[in-house]
């Protein structure tokens, strides 16, 4: 009987240690999911919760061209005129969602990246994707943990999840500048996010 309390204590107490560790977290750590995934902390809200940036990443396009359908406007992504860089938790996630759910995973190969990484992984929305770089260039944590750790570094255009226009998709550079793209077909960088 006493045995089995002591189990039990160390158990609770286990718990409680492995759920303070992942909760204390903060930018620059690597964030171990439930899934045993893995992800870079770039953001932290103050209720401990946040996202964290695959530690991988490919050149990919954001749509293919089909035979009769060239850049189709995504009907639930809202075109924005100007991209929406203000941080919207978790926005990317529906949008990638929205992308597989029109085109499929074959003509969208970079949210076809994106949950390759795992089911719960999404391609940023802008907001999303700058909150990222911005903490990337401000921190530096994130490039030296992911060269470390034998990682591709942040660099160059990353797509985003957000539309600009029918047919138009915006990317941001690791230096900040937020652009449109026409060419839904250019492989550029697509790098996954992940909340927790």
């Amino acid at each position: 009987m006493k045995t089995s309390k002591l189990l039990l204590l160390f158990f609770i107490l286990t718990i409680c240690a492995t759920s303070f560790a992942q909760n204390n977290v903060k930018i620059g750590d690597i964030y171990t999911f439930d899934d045993n995934t893995k992800g870079i902390v770039f953001y932290v809200d103050d209720n401990g919760h946040g996202l964290a940036v695959s530690l991988t990443q490919e050149k990919v396009r954001w749509e293919n061209e089909s035979n009769f359908v060239y850049c189709q406007d995504i009907i639930n992504i809202p075109n924005e005129k100007y991209p929406y860089t203000e941080l919207n938790y978790g926005l990317g996630k529906h949008y990638t969602a929205y992308m597989i759910e029109q085109l499929g995973e074959n003509r969208a190969p970079a949210a076809k990246y994106s949950r390759e990484n795992g089911i719960d992984w999404y391609l940023p929305s802008a907001g999303e994707l700058n909150q990222l770089i911005n903490n990337a260039n401000k921190h530096g944590d994130i490039n030296r943990i992911l060269v470390t750790n034998g990682y591709t570094p942040l660099k160059g255009s990353y797509w985003t999840s957000s539309e600009s226009n029918n047919g138009e998709a915006w990317r941001i550079k690791l230096n900040g500048k937020i652009k449109k793209c026409s060419k839904l077909a250019t492989r550029i960088h697509a790098r996954a996010i992940r909340m927790f």
